[in-house]
């Protein structure tokens, strides 16, 4: 009677059980307050009103220009302003840049996933404790049971455990009972998985991906500095540029001043006067626009640096101090192209793919072989009444047993470990193609590179020329104005052939040196005379 209430209450405790782990349902968890508010606006949009947001009341087109004269006329010179040289921006950029701080953790995680696979062959501890009851009409046992073991994955492809199994106990119709044991058990493959360099095979493979990131970090790296060069070199030109608009503004004003004198005088018609307003207004726009660029300028040179005091919405004018110096250069092209084809990152990776893909290879064709394995085992124990006794008769088992087989498993036709193997082989084929593909891609970049360096020094030789040029013709047309054998148009435009004239020089200046800094990168280089050294995200430093 009384084993069948307990029973019964063994029952009502297993449902009970049963029924709590369904109620714990999916609807009675808790979302994060934070996501909760950003999931929140994904069904709606929102609209802005931007004169809510102006710092001032809203003007008019007629009360603004008079006031933006002015600021073309008299520019903020008194405005805080900070000088850089272009070795002050590549140290900023390479201590702080955000985009090289995100490559760096590449190399990192690369890191991690190769000592994830290094901790294949570590080995496992693992124990047990069981404790079991068992009843009937006419008796009751209990029994205490332990198990200590330690497994060893092997390179060659087996595995060796080893065993402490122990426990204790008794019925109701017997006394104690210990007993312990040693069981030592060993696998080893023959043929298909065995092998050293088999079993390596995902390390070998993580070692060779993690060259292949430091490669592309490189690779990155060299880019993201790079773009701090062309940047520094951009904003030197968009400055220069702002300089010959504002100095084409003022010409223009002194022509207005000029076609003004000459029309009281009498000896022109007031048709000059709007001639000479005319290009000041076209100039007035020309000077804003460049002022837009150098500030877009700007910002992308303080985000390249990300200086702590130099944010973003910092107004501080950026002064480069590092002045072209451009020289004529008879370069050897096959020499730069055998260089790149030595320093470039990406060639780097495509060989270390196909060093994966040999490894590969070899993995698929050691899958084409039977499962031969050959097992061994060994177990031995010893009882006593007490559990101590028992250890201390292991050594002298009172049974053991031993074991050694085979097992083989041989798939009949085999046709997808041959399909992975074909595959494989496939990958290699296209990794080679690739390979050639990239070795032309860096020839074609470097000869394209020495060209554009060739054509930026002539348009610099042409510039030169070129401003000494529209400066006489300029000076002609004005003297020709004052004459009156010209018109307010004339001088106009040959003012705007000087200012094309000094702008070609600038941009062929500042396009010359940003074409060092491409020829540079092709050949998988920076410009300069010092090494750089990367250091990848060491997460134990924190």
């Amino acid at each position: 009677m009384a084993t069948g209430k307990k029973r019964r209450h063994g029952w009502i405790l297993s449902v009970s059980i049963i029924m709590g782990l369904v109620g714990c349902s999916a609807s009675d968890l808790k979302e994060n307050p934070r996501i909760d508010a950003l999931t929140g606006q994904l069904d709606k949009i929102d609209t802005v009103r931007l004169k809510e947001h102006s710092r001032s009341d809203p003007v008019t087109v007629a009360e603004a220009t008079a006031e933006l004269v002015e600021d073309i006329n008299e520019p903020n010179d008194a405005a805080s302003a900070v000088e850089l040289t272009l070795a002050e921006v590549r140290a900023a950029a390479l201590t702080n840049n955000l985009d090289l701080k995100i490559e760096l953790v590449e190399p990192a995680i690369a890191q991690q996933n190769l000592d994830v696979e290094r901790a294949k062959f570590e080995a496992v501890m693992d124990a047990s404790i069981e404790h079991r009851r068992a009843s009937d009409t006419d008796s009751t046992s209990r029994r205490n049971s332990y198990d200590v073991g330690l497994s060893q994955p092997l390179a060659t492809g087996g595995a060796l455990s080893v065993g402490l199994p122990f426990g204790d106990g008794r019925s109701s119709d017997a006394d104690w009972l210990s007993d312990a044991a040693v069981s030592v058990s060993y696998i080893q493959s023959l043929l298909r998985g065995a092998g050293t360099s088999i079993n390596t095979h995902s390390i070998r493979i993580a070692g060779y991906q993690k060259h292949a990131v430091d490669a592309y970090t490189k690779l990155s790296a060299i880019g993201i500095l790079a773009r701090a060069d062309i940047a520094y070199w951009g904003l030197y030109a968009a400055q220069r540029d702002l300089e010959v608009r504002r100095e084409q503004y003022k010409l223009a004003q002194d022509q207005l001043h000029h076609a003004e004198r000459k029309v009281a005088s009498g000896s022109a018609a007031k048709i000059e006067i709007v001639r000479a307003e005319a290009g000041l207004a076209s100039r007035l726009e020309a000077v804003i626009n460049s002022e837009t660029v150098v500030q877009s300028r700007e910002r992308e040179l303080r985000r390249i640096m990300n200086r702590d005091d130099m944010p973003l919405n910092n107004h501080i004018q950026i002064i480069p101090v590092s002045e072209p110096d451009p020289r004529g250069l008879d370069l050897d092209a096959e020499q730069l192209v055998d260089q790149a084809l030595t320093n470039r990152m990406d060639m780097v990776a495509q060989e270390l793919y196909l060093a994966a893909d040999e490894l590969d290879i070899e993995l698929a064709r050691n899958a084409t072989l039977p499962d031969l394995a050959l097992q061994g085992s060994y177990y031995g124990g010893a009882q006593s009444s007490q559990l101590g006794h028992a250890f201390g008769d292991l050594g002298h088992v009172t049974s053991d047993e031993y074991t050694v087989g085979l097992s083989a498993l041989i798939p009949i036709g085999n046709r997808a470990a041959k399909a992975r193997l074909q595959r494989a082989r496939l990958q290699q084929l296209q990794d080679r193609l690739n390979r050639e593909r990239l070795e032309q891609t860096i020839r074609q970049q470097v000869y394209d590179a020495v060209d554009d360096l060739k054509r930026n020094w002539r348009r610099i030789l042409a510039a030169e020329q070129g401003v000494a040029a529209a400066y006489r013709d300029y000076r002609v047309e004005q003297s020709q104005f004052q004459l009156g054998l010209s018109t307010s148009t004339d001088v106009l435009y040959s003012a705007t052939g000087l200012a094309n004239a000094q702008l070609s020089r600038i941009y062929a200046f500042a396009e010359y040196e940003i074409a060092q800094v491409n020829l540079a990168r092709a050949t998988g280089t920076l410009l300069g005379y010092g090494q750089i050294l990367l250091d990848s995200v060491n997460m134990d430093e924190d």
